[in-house]
């Protein structure tokens, strides 16, 4: 009899489910793979930034070329489900557009400047940049709105909801390499600006923005000494900054003696590069409410600027070329205790890191020819932008991920 009760209770405890702490995924959904279900191409001429993609849509500036000139510059949309391309808003032909237009639900964001003027002061050594301005498309009504009126420059505009962000080069004394601006914010709703920096040290092409989270490159901590070689040269030492819209709160995120650059935000979580030595660099995030930073991929070889949506990370890597991602270049790199000669092509994947599954995947292959540069990847929802860079008319790619 006691037998048989020492059964029973085995059965039953190897049939009852034992309450744990587990890192490790519960679910055949969580545990299946990541599957790119399909890639397709976009096409040429398509110039696309930071803050492209919302939703299935797509936006970029296009130039119609007739006899190597400008005839028309576009504002477009590329409908990533659909695969559908529509030119939304035509522009001046004498204007051209500042890094590429931002997107946020139906409205459209970018930076434009008269052409003749941009290039008067681009042939004047130490000219104070041209005035650009700050441009805010309605895709649903057509309305246009200009929403800057200062004559230095306004650039590299990003939006969320009802508020803009831009680089501001209003407070900048002298000439700067890298240049240097502030970050302002425009309310849409009470159509008034305000400056949200306390320094003119933001840095060039460095500006994302998620609810009332806006993130920029800062170089007020940066050796001046080495400025000239700011985003290559380690120790000029940049650092991450944030800013709180709500609560009007300025944070430093990062305190790294090397370089800490390309901010992309989403939610709570900012993401950026960071520069160890010349040519070495990783992605990190960051987490707002827990304060807790994270290395994210660990080459050595990331490049360019990564991008954040939900749990998941994108980003350029060089390690097939052990950094090597200069287009067209072949490197012959002498190692100095050897003597051994190692010819390097150019090349880099696009790869992806899920934060949930803790797990890293490599999205794109070298193509026939050897090494490829798959580079500048963005990612929302369950799409991802990406671009083959060529010496000439690089090519824009999509794909789409598993859906769950």
């Amino acid at each position: 009899m006691k037998k048989l009760i020492i059964v029973l209770i085995l059965v039953i405890l190897l049939l009852v489910p034992v309450s744990c702490t587990s890192t490790t995924p519960q679910s055949e959904e969580e545990e299946a793979p990541l599957v790119v279900l399909e890639r397709w191409e976009i096409g040429e001429k398509w110039e696309y930034g930071q803050q492209a993609v919302w939703g299935d849509i797509m936006v970029g500036s296009e130039i119609e070329v007739r006899d190597r000139k400008v005839v028309k510059p576009y504002i477009s949309t590329y409908n990533l489900r659909s695969r559908e391309k529509e030119r939304v808003l035509e522009l001046p032909p004498d204007r051209i557009v500042y890094d590429a237009p931002a997107i946020h639900g139906d409205r459209v964001v970018w930076a434009s400047v008269n052409r003749d003027e941009a290039e008067q002061q681009r042939s004047v050594r130490h000219s104070p940049m041209p005035n650009w301005d700050v441009f805010l498309l309605d895709i649903k009504t057509g309305e246009v709105r200009k929403l800057t009126t200062d004559d230095r420059a306004q650039v590299y505009p990003r939006i969320y909801g009802d508020t803009v962000v831009w680089l501001d080069n209003r407070h900048e004394e002298g000439y700067h390499n890298p240049r240097r601006y502030d970050v302002y914010a425009y309310d849409l709703r009470s159509n008034k600006e305000s400056r949200i920096t306390s320094t003119t040290s933001a840095e060039d092409r460095n500006l994302s923005i998620s609810g009332n989270l806006v993130s920029w490159t800062d170089n007020r901590h940066a050796d001046p000494e080495v400025n000239i070689h700011a985003g290559n040269e380690p120790d000029y030492n940049n650092e991450i900054y944030a800013y709180d819209l709500a609560a009007n709160k300025e944070h430093r995120v990062t305190d790294y003696a090397g370089n800490d650059h390309y901010p992309a935000i989403d939610g709570n979580r900012i993401v950026w590069l960071r520069q160890s030595e010349y040519r070495e660099a990783d992605v990190f995030v960051y987490d707002v409410e827990t304060g807790q930073e994270t290395q994210v991929s660990h080459s050595s070889y990331a490049s360019f600027r990564p991008a954040i949506h939900g749990d998941k990370i994108v980003w350029t890597d060089a390690r097939a070329s052990k950094g090597n991602t200069t287009n067209d270049v072949v490197e012959i790199v002498v190692d100095q205790n050897t003597g051994t000669k190692e010819r390097r092509e150019p090349g880099a994947d696009i790869y992806l890191y899920d934060l949930k599954a803790q797990r890293e995947k490599r999205l794109t292959s070298p193509l026939d020819t050897g090494f490829s540069l798959w580079v500048r990847p963005l990612i929302h929802n369950n799409f991802i932008v990406y671009m083959l860079d060529r010496q000439v008319n690089p090519i824009t790619y999509a794909m789409r991920l598993t859906e769950k």
